[in-house]
């Protein structure tokens, strides 16, 4: 485990390309999450010791999991996340609404993390393959037109969503379908992500790893407090040209 707690990220072999996470890494996903724990904790049924991390296990684990699969509609399984916690039928209903229009907005509103746009515009001018894979409720093509609005359309040769292959990371499928796109073999490219799972799904399949906006419990080969630190990490950090 390399770049841990400060020290300076270092890959243990070059690579030519890079398989990006999308949610956590490109842009934050856990607006709408948090303010949907706030939401339900003034309903009084979450109890005293439900934290974000808890909370987002519970949805992950037992719900989100099958949506993002393509075996279960986003709908159905919200709903069902939200009666587990005790919700009545009309409750259910009003939360479900405001948080319709809630994910609108801030689907709207979604910018890339710091640093995000500029690194990767940079890597795709030095050379690099990139790539994207999330385990998404949506399909590539919606994901596609969000990098676009991100600013980062055409910089990435490959958009997987979880939805298009039927597996989430650390399932292969995902991994192996963004190489055959990138044509590089798994030791030629590293995978960049934030959850433990899907690190460690990367490493399994013989990929360097690393973690950036990570879990505590994320392991890698490398770490990024910055996600400009990429550069570096991969040797692409070249002297700006003077003006003129």
């Amino acid at each position: 485990m390399l770049g841990y707690h400060g020290a300076r990220p270092r890959l243990l072999r070059p690579v030519s390309g890079l398989l990006l996470d999308m949610g956590d890494v490109i842009h934050d996903t856990t607006v709408w999450r948090r303010w949907l724990l706030r939401v339900l904790a003034r309903t009084g049924l979450l109890g005293p010791r439900v934290d974000y991390k808890e909370f987002c296990r519970v949805w992950d684990r037992e719900y989100l999991g099958d949506v993002h699969r393509g075996r279960r509609d986003f709908r159905d399984a919200f709903r069902a996340f939200l009666a587990s916690f005790g919700l009545t039928g009309a409750q259910v209903d009003e939360v479900e609404r405001a948080c319709q229009t809630r994910r609108r907005q801030i689907d709207a509103d979604a910018q890339p993390l710091p640093g995000v746009r500029a690194t990767l515009a940079r890597l795709d001018e030095a050379g690099f393959t990139l790539a994207v894979l999330s385990d998404s409720e949506h399909p590539s093509s919606v994901l596609e037109e969000q990098l676009e609005r991100f600013g980062l359309g055409g910089v990435f040769v490959s958009v997987i969503s979880s939805i298009d292959v039927g597996q989430t990371t650390p399932e292969p499928a995902g991994y192996l379908r963004s190489l055959r796109a990138m044509k590089l073999r798994a030791d030629e490219a590293a995978f960049v992500g934030h959850d433990a799972a899907g690190l460690s799904g990367a490493a399994e399949l013989g990929m360097q790893t690393i973690a950036f906006n990570y879990d505590p419990d994320a392991t890698a080969d490398a770490y990024l407090a910055r996600f400009d630190e990429l550069l570096d990490l991969v040797g692409a950090r070249t002297p700006y040209r003077a003006a003129g």
